[in-house]
């Protein structure tokens, strides 16, 4: 293959600064022109790979990961091209290092999913069977596989090696070895390996706090993020560990909380420095039921420091609580400023707050102006709330012919939402028809009991009884329902359906507490 006369591209791409002081390319001056240029295209890779075969290049393990990172992470994607062409880069080593073992467990862990994280996995063991002994780099992309798998045990195997060879305190190991076992959605170990570090920074608390609010913990999360206060021999949080506490007081609807939470960003000069603690805040209020407090955050903002996530947290503020009108205004005025371009979640906030308050000409009207104005594709939860919007308002079979149109197939909320609708209009034979299509999909939720129901309204009993045998042994447990109420500063939690019937949480955080931790910055 001709490589002489390569041209250059039009527009430049930065060389790192390691390539003009590597004597191995201040050797091969072709070699790092076309190490330049091989991170564009897949075309100029392989012109790269015929130079270092031809020079003889490839017998050095250090230019074949180069290639190996390149065709993988720098050129990757999920079309399985350049995986399989990495894949036969990297049996081309003779002798692979610890970076090109890492390169292929990086690759495969990062896509998730059962089939590559087990590659990487199998990877991970043909790199020890080689007596290559794994760096602190090669846990971290290791157990994103495992994270992607949810595998506990697989986790716990790899927690055991990490001790094994000696990483048991290296902290950058142990924050992902943490995170994973919350990933994985176990509590109990992710809070006996905190407690078991020896030395603990920003990112062990603050994933510890993140991991327990996406597990619907948020009084433990709490409790974390009171202990980091109080105790001054830890670190000061930082704006990811304040963001996921704001999130753990929005989900408990707790707004005293809350008002100490803004009392200590503005004590700290972090709701004037920085705007994702603003968004935050706005969101966190209007989960909290408090509306007044989160446009009272958003109004003096300025206008100059709002982006588009301050706006579209207040009108998902609005959405939430039904107030589609006033969401309306707020999306008309962020279009008259002219400075953002809405994105497909302002317009899923937008289409679920006109489905809420029955606004089903504005909705139409939005969902239009999506694809033919800002020319945004809709996903599977766009048509979801144009389905639910036209099946409220009793427009059966509008929403019956967009399902049909759709250029995806639909998912069990697409057609649980056309059923329920069928259900409020009495319309058992469309029903039905929504009943044949949920029956090909693997999960069918509860759309048995919808049908059910409708055919015990038409005084049907046969099919119900009917119905009601096939359920049995089939109908999986319910998660139990919460209701949270606030009474003197402390959120009492009731759960239906568990044998846990009730449950105080002290959550109040002392200002004492919040002043200590201001001073401390």
């Amino acid at each position: 293959m001709m490589v002489k006369n390569l041209q250059p591209l039009a527009v430049k791409f930065s060389t790192p600064t390691w390539v003009h002081h590597n004597q191995l390319f201040q050797r091969h001056p072709r070699l790092q022109l076309l190490q330049e240029q091989c991170s564009k295209t897949f075309h100029n890779l392989k012109q790269l790979i015929s130079y270092v075969f031809v020079s003889g290049l490839h017998r050095n393990s250090f230019v074949m990961s180069r290639l190996l990172y390149t065709a993988l992470i720098e050129l990757g994607d999920t079309n399985g091209v350049e995986s399989e062409f990495g894949v036969r880069i990297f049996y081309q080593i003779r002798k692979p290092n610890i970076f090109s073992w890492n390169t292929m467990i990086r690759y495969f862990g990062a896509f998730g999913g059962l089939q590559s994280s087990g590659i990487a996995v199998r990877y991970y063991m043909e790199m020890l069977s080689h007596e290559m002994v794994p760096d602190r780099y090669t846990f971290p992309f290791l157990l994103q596989a495992c994270g992607a798998t949810s595998d506990l045990h697989l986790v716990e195997e790899v927690h055991c090696h990490v001790m094994k060879l000696g990483f048991h305190s290296d902290l950058f190991a142990l924050n992902c070895l943490l995170n994973a076992y919350l990933v994985s959605g176990s509590t109990i170990e992710a809070w006996i390996l905190f407690d078991e570090m020896a030395d603990k920074d920003i990112i062990s608390w603050t994933s510890l706090i993140s991991g327990l609010v996406s597990l619907s913990k948020d009084r433990e999360a709490l409790l974390v993020f009171k202990r980091l206060m109080v105790d001054e021999c830890v670190p000061c949080p930082n704006i990811a560990t304040m963001v996921s506490t704001m999130s753990a007081c929005g989900n408990l609807g707790s707004v005293t909380l809350m008002k100490c939470m803004h009392s200590l960003l503005e004590k700290a000069g972090w709701v004037e420095s920085d705007t994702s603690v603003v968004n935050s805040l706005i969101d966190a209020y209007a989960k909290c039921g408090n509306l007044c407090y989160a446009k009272e955050v958003f109004d003096n903002v300025e206008d100059m420091k709002r982006d588009l996530y301050s706006w579209t947290a207040i009108i998902s503020g609005f959405a939430i609580h039904g107030r589609g009108l006033d969401c309306l205004n707020l999306f008309s005025r962020m279009e008259q400023a002219g400075r953002f371009t809405p994105d497909s979640v302002t317009f899923l906030v937008i289409l679920l707050a006109c489905s809420h308050s029955g606004l089903v000409e504005e909705g139409l009207r939005i969902f239009e102006s999506m694809t033919t104005r800002y020319r945004i594709k809709p996903s599977l939860r766009h048509y979801g709330c144009i389905v639910d919007l036209l099946g409220r308002a009793g427009m059966l079979e509008q929403a019956h012919n967009i399902v049909e149109n759709m250029p995806v197939e639909p998912n069990l909320a697409i057609l649980g939402s056309l059923l329920s609708a069928c259900r409020l209009q009495n319309n058992l034979e469309l029903g039905e028809a929504v009943i044949r299509k949920i029956d090909l999909l693997k999960e069918k939720g509860g759309s048995t009991v919808i049908l059910s129901n409708m055919y015990a309204n038409e005084n049907e009993w046969n099919k119900v009884t009917l119905i009601r045998k096939e359920m049995r042994g089939v109908m999986q447990e319910k998660p139990p329902g919460r209701s949270l109420i606030v009474v003197k500063d402390v959120v009492h939690e009731f759960v239906a359906g568990n044998k846990i019937t009730h449950q105080e949480m002290e959550l109040q955080i002392s200002l004492e507490a919040l002043e200590n931790l201001t001073k401390s910055q």
